[in-house]
């Protein structure tokens, strides 16, 4: 499934309406095309509003419902067209519906979609749901989102639930935080820079779509999550005795990349002149070169510790930070940019010693 970036709004307070207008034409901009709210009669006008310019952005958005929210509007699950008039294309059945009224609203002729709350959905009635409906591709899954410290999901629970409905079909969403930010579905993700908790989710193997959750990002977290998307960056620490050639390694996208049960390879066509050097004990997260190859540059990240080999330098550690990235890394990823610090020049340290 491709993978698709969005953003959240807060549609509460009109005067906010501007800033979040202003954030959704730049978020387009940058390759976003998902957003999503809450709805009610208190903020409908607000709503229209938003739904309008997403639109015309081409936004798939979508908004939170539960029994009282259709009540309130005057809409049931057999009827959806009251969303389709204001311009919404999504519902997500937060809570307080059963199975036949999940079909029911997901066989519909609109086009709607409808997103199951793939945090607490009971997994062992998936498949129960998926045999009343008739209209698979209008069924799609999001995560909730956790406001307070220490009640969001574990990364692994989280992963294994999105599995679930990925490997049925069902396109799985998942909110992440702008740093020490409240709107995270992952607690562990939540005091992280946001690029790297969009890395590890983008590039894990059930998570199809991210969501900023916390309204009005900043413009340097939309690009952040932007570059996210485009490609993964896993930070360097590079040792000292760096050469011209292994430099290479940096700055550059890889587009070939294989999981292994203890390495990740990166692949890239390139003349090199990579000599031996720096023949030492691998570790996890030891960042390594291949020597001797003249016609491709390949880059070997271990995962566990390994003997020195004549054919591997070892030229850096993975960032700690960002090591969960590598441990989470789907095979093939499309492309990897593997730079120093920050984009900063190297940090130099003292190489690893083996034992």
């Amino acid at each position: 499934m491709a993978k698709s970036i969005g953003i959240s709004f807060a549609v509460g307070r009109r005067e906010t309406v501007p800033r979040t207008m202003e954030i959704m034409r730049k978020a387009s901009e940058l390759g976003f095309t998902e957003a999503w709210s809450g709805v009610g009669l208190d903020n409908l006008d607000l709503v229209k509003d938003i739904a309008k310019l997403a639109n015309e952005l081409g936004y798939y958005y979508f908004v939170d419902i539960n029994p009282k929210v259709l009540s309130d509007l005057g809409v049931s699950p057999s009827d959806l067209s009251f969303f389709r008039k204001v311009g919404i294309k999504g519902v997500r059945a937060d809570w307080g519906f059963n199975l036949e009224q999940l079909a029911t609203m997901a066989n519909n002729d609109l086009g709607i979609k409808v997103e199951l709350n793939a945090s607490v959905f009971p997994l062992d009635e998936l498949d129960k749901l998926l045999r009343l409906v008739k209209k698979p591709e209008n069924l799609m899954a999001s995560h909730d989102w956790y406001p307070w410290e220490y009640t969001g999901l574990s990364l692994e629970d989280a992963l294994a639930k999105s599995k679930e409905f990925h490997t049925r079909g069902i396109p799985v969403g998942i909110f992440i935080s702008v740093k020490d930010g409240e709107r995270t579905t992952v607690e562990s993700l939540r005091h992280m820079d946001i690029e790297n908790s969009a890395s590890i989710l983008l590039n894990s193997r059930y998570i199809d779509r991210v969501l900023i959750g916390d309204p009005l990002p900043s413009d340097e977290d939309l690009r952040k999550v932007a570059n996210a998307k485009r490609r993964t960056r896993i930070r360097v620490i590079v040792y000292d005795g760096l050469t011209e050639e292994e430099a290479k390694v940096f700055n550059r996208e890889f587009h070939d990349v294989r999981i292994k049960e203890k390495t990740i390879g990166l692949t890239a066509a390139s003349e090199n002149n990579i000599k031996p050097r720096n023949i030492v004990r691998r570790f996890k997260g030891a960042v390594t070169v291949v020597n001797n190859n003249p016609q491709y540059i390949q880059v070997w990240i271990f995962k566990d510790d390994a003997p020195p080999n004549p054919r591997f330098n070892v030229i850096g550690e993975v960032y700690p930070e960002d090591m969960v990235i590598v441990e989470h890394l789907a095979e093939r990823t499309k492309s990897i940019l593997s730079v120093p610090i920050g984009d900063e020049p190297p940090v130099v340290l003292e190489p690893y010693k083996s034992a």
